[in-house]
């Protein structure tokens, strides 16, 4: 794989319109231009797409970097995939067999899987993928993996301290890489056995995908993805300008008519809400490896998260920050099996936020607008991704409402590594939705402090603890959802907004594409959380409708 450093000097926006003009034909040797021209002849297949979906880092092709779904289906596999209709299939895996205890789980491995080198996928490949990703401990939590073993068949045997309900879902997400060519340079040439491989990189402006040859399931009728790496409103003058096949649209752009696109609409569980810690000031913590000062002294009164959570109206944000397009949420895991309607509540009640505040001493003595305690005011940070404009308009939108039931928040836009580094001592409009319950366990449990960016409001309940694990305990999912939902909330207690709400949930997010109006995406599922790589489930279904 080829890849290039950045050697832009031009600013952004004009190096967006060079792009542009140069997809559109400023070479007449481009082979860009060349797939462009060919798309244009009615006669001919069309087998390469161009794609702005968001941006990306060199950390993507590499587990132990990224967060997992970003490799996966594109290129890596890995043991299991979910299907359109969310069931839990074999990829790398022909099949697999769970012990009646739960502490045994068994894969044969497909025979004609192989690497984008040619080499064969082996039983080995995946003991080292997860051996290496335990010990790294921050991107999966493999604790609880007691050994993995290759038997005969290629096959792997992994054997677990106890059961673990949601280790399905990470046997979806983990990318396997090639034991003999793993290193601290792997995403810079990686190796993987999905349908595509990657065959440039130039930093910050595009990603090169072409078929892998060896990849065993069903052939792709696009051959080459070439991914634009623009922002949004970029992206957006690349559907215009007619150099893109398919663009994620905000919800802002969402009426944007563009000639031979159509807007497509998918649901999701992608939820949007807002962290806070609940320790007060002046503590240590660690976040990414790193140690970092936790706690805030207003967030860390429930009263304060409480009034949000009731005070808030979602509709209302919704319309402003969304333009309609998205459901309210209360959990992490709205309308899925593991979701306790119970902490449904009736929201933008601005008196019954004020009662709450005022119950927990908080009163606006001085007129000014803003309740205080004990000389404290209630006003805190709170940040959001710059470069993410819904986040924005959901930050300034919450800030506004807050001022009506006397909560003052201080909104501040800011690159990821930075709310990293400050986001335990103030608020942070946070994301979250998978289509597995696990992240219930990850930003909520206190076992997971300090782990990565796992439970950032360093939230503490034993008996929400219990619940939790109980619920990764169990051996059936029916027994699992049971103690999800009594997480949530038990009529007394839990991590919902009717509890100690460490993470005010509020909206659930349409994923909004414009893709050209040939271009047929398939049964998609329900989304889940990252619009970059939601969409790129079902590739290899995709299909060019003349």
């Amino acid at each position: 794989m080829k890849r290039k450093k950045q050697i832009w000097t031009l600013p952004y926006g004009v190096w967006v319109v060079c792009a542009l003009l140069f997809l559109a034909g400023c070479g007449s040797d481009s082979k860009v231009q060349e797939s462009l021209s060919a798309s244009q002849n009615p006669s001919t297949i069309k087998t390469d797409l161009v794609l702005a979906v968001g941006k990306m880092d060199g950390g993507q092709f590499d587990p132990k970097k990224g967060w997992g779904m970003t490799q996966i289906r594109l290129t890596h596999s890995s043991l299991l995939a979910i299907d359109s209709d969310l069931n839990f299939i074999g990829d790398l895996a022909k099949s697999y067999n769970i012990s009646e205890d739960g502490l045994t789980w068994t894969f044969p491995l497909r025979e004609e899987a192989k690497f984008s080198n040619g080499e064969q996928v082996s039983a080995e490949d995946v003991k080292f993928t997860y051996e290496m990703l335990k010990e790294d401990g921050i991107k999966f939590d493999l604790s609880f993996v007691k050994q993995i073993e290759v038997t005969e068949g290629n096959t792997v045997v992994i054997r677990l301290n106890e059961p673990r309900s949601t280790f399905v879902s990470q046997l979806t997400e983990i990318g396997i890489v090639p034991k003999a060519h793993y290193d601290d340079q792997y995403s810079q040439n990686p190796i993987g056995s999905g349908p595509y491989k990657v065959v440039q990189y130039d930093d910050g402006q595009q990603v090169i995908l072409e078929y892998n040859p060896y990849w065993y399931g069903k052939e792709p009728q696009f051959k080459k993805l070439t991914f634009l790496l623009l922002a949004e409103d970029a992206s957006l003058a690349a559907a215009k300008a007619g150099q893109a096949d398919i663009v994620y649209v905000p919800p802002t752009f969402a009426n944007q008519k563009v000639d031979g696109m159509t807007l497509r609409t998918y649901e999701s569980i992608d939820s949007r809400g807002i962290m806070m810690p609940t320790v007060p000031s002046g503590g240590k913590g660690m976040t990414n490896g790193n140690e970092v000062n936790i706690g805030n002294d207003v967030t860390s009164d429930l009263a304060i998260r409480q009034a949000l959570n009731i005070g808030l109206d979602r509709q209302k944000l919704l319309d402003v920050a969304l333009d309609g397009h998205g459901k309210k949420a209360f959990c992490l895991c709205d309308n899925m099996p593991w979701f306790n309607e119970k902490t449904i509540v009736e929201d933008g009640d601005i008196q019954s936020a004020q009662k709450i505040l005022a119950e927990g001493g908080w009163v606006d003595t001085n007129k000014d607008g803003v309740v205080e305690k004990n000389g404290r005011k209630a006003e805190f940070d709170m940040y959001f991704s710059s470069s993410d404009q819904l986040r924005s308009d959901l930050a300034l939108a919450v800030a506004d409402q807050a001022k009506e039931f006397g909560i003052k928040i201080n909104t501040i836009g800011a690159t990821w590594d930075e709310i990293y580094l400050k986001g335990k001592t103030a608020a942070v409009v946070w994301g979250g939705g998978r289509h597995h319950p696990h992240q219930l366990f990850s930003m909520n449990s206190s076992e997971r402090m300090n782990n990565g960016i796992d439970n950032m409001s360093n939230y503490r309940n034993p008996k929400v603890d219990e619940y939790l694990k109980k619920a990764l305990n169990a051996t059936s999912q029916e027994e699992a959802n049971k103690y999800w939902k009594l997480a949530q909330w038990d009529g007394t207690t839990g991590f919902s907004g009717k509890g100690d709400a460490p993470i005010v949930w509020l909206m659930r997010v349409d994923h909004l594409y414009l893709a050209n109006e040939k271009l047929n995406l398939g049964k998609q599922p329900v989304h889940s959380h990252g619009h970059e790589w939601a969409l790129f489930g079902n590739v290899t279904e995709w299909s060019w409708d003349k």
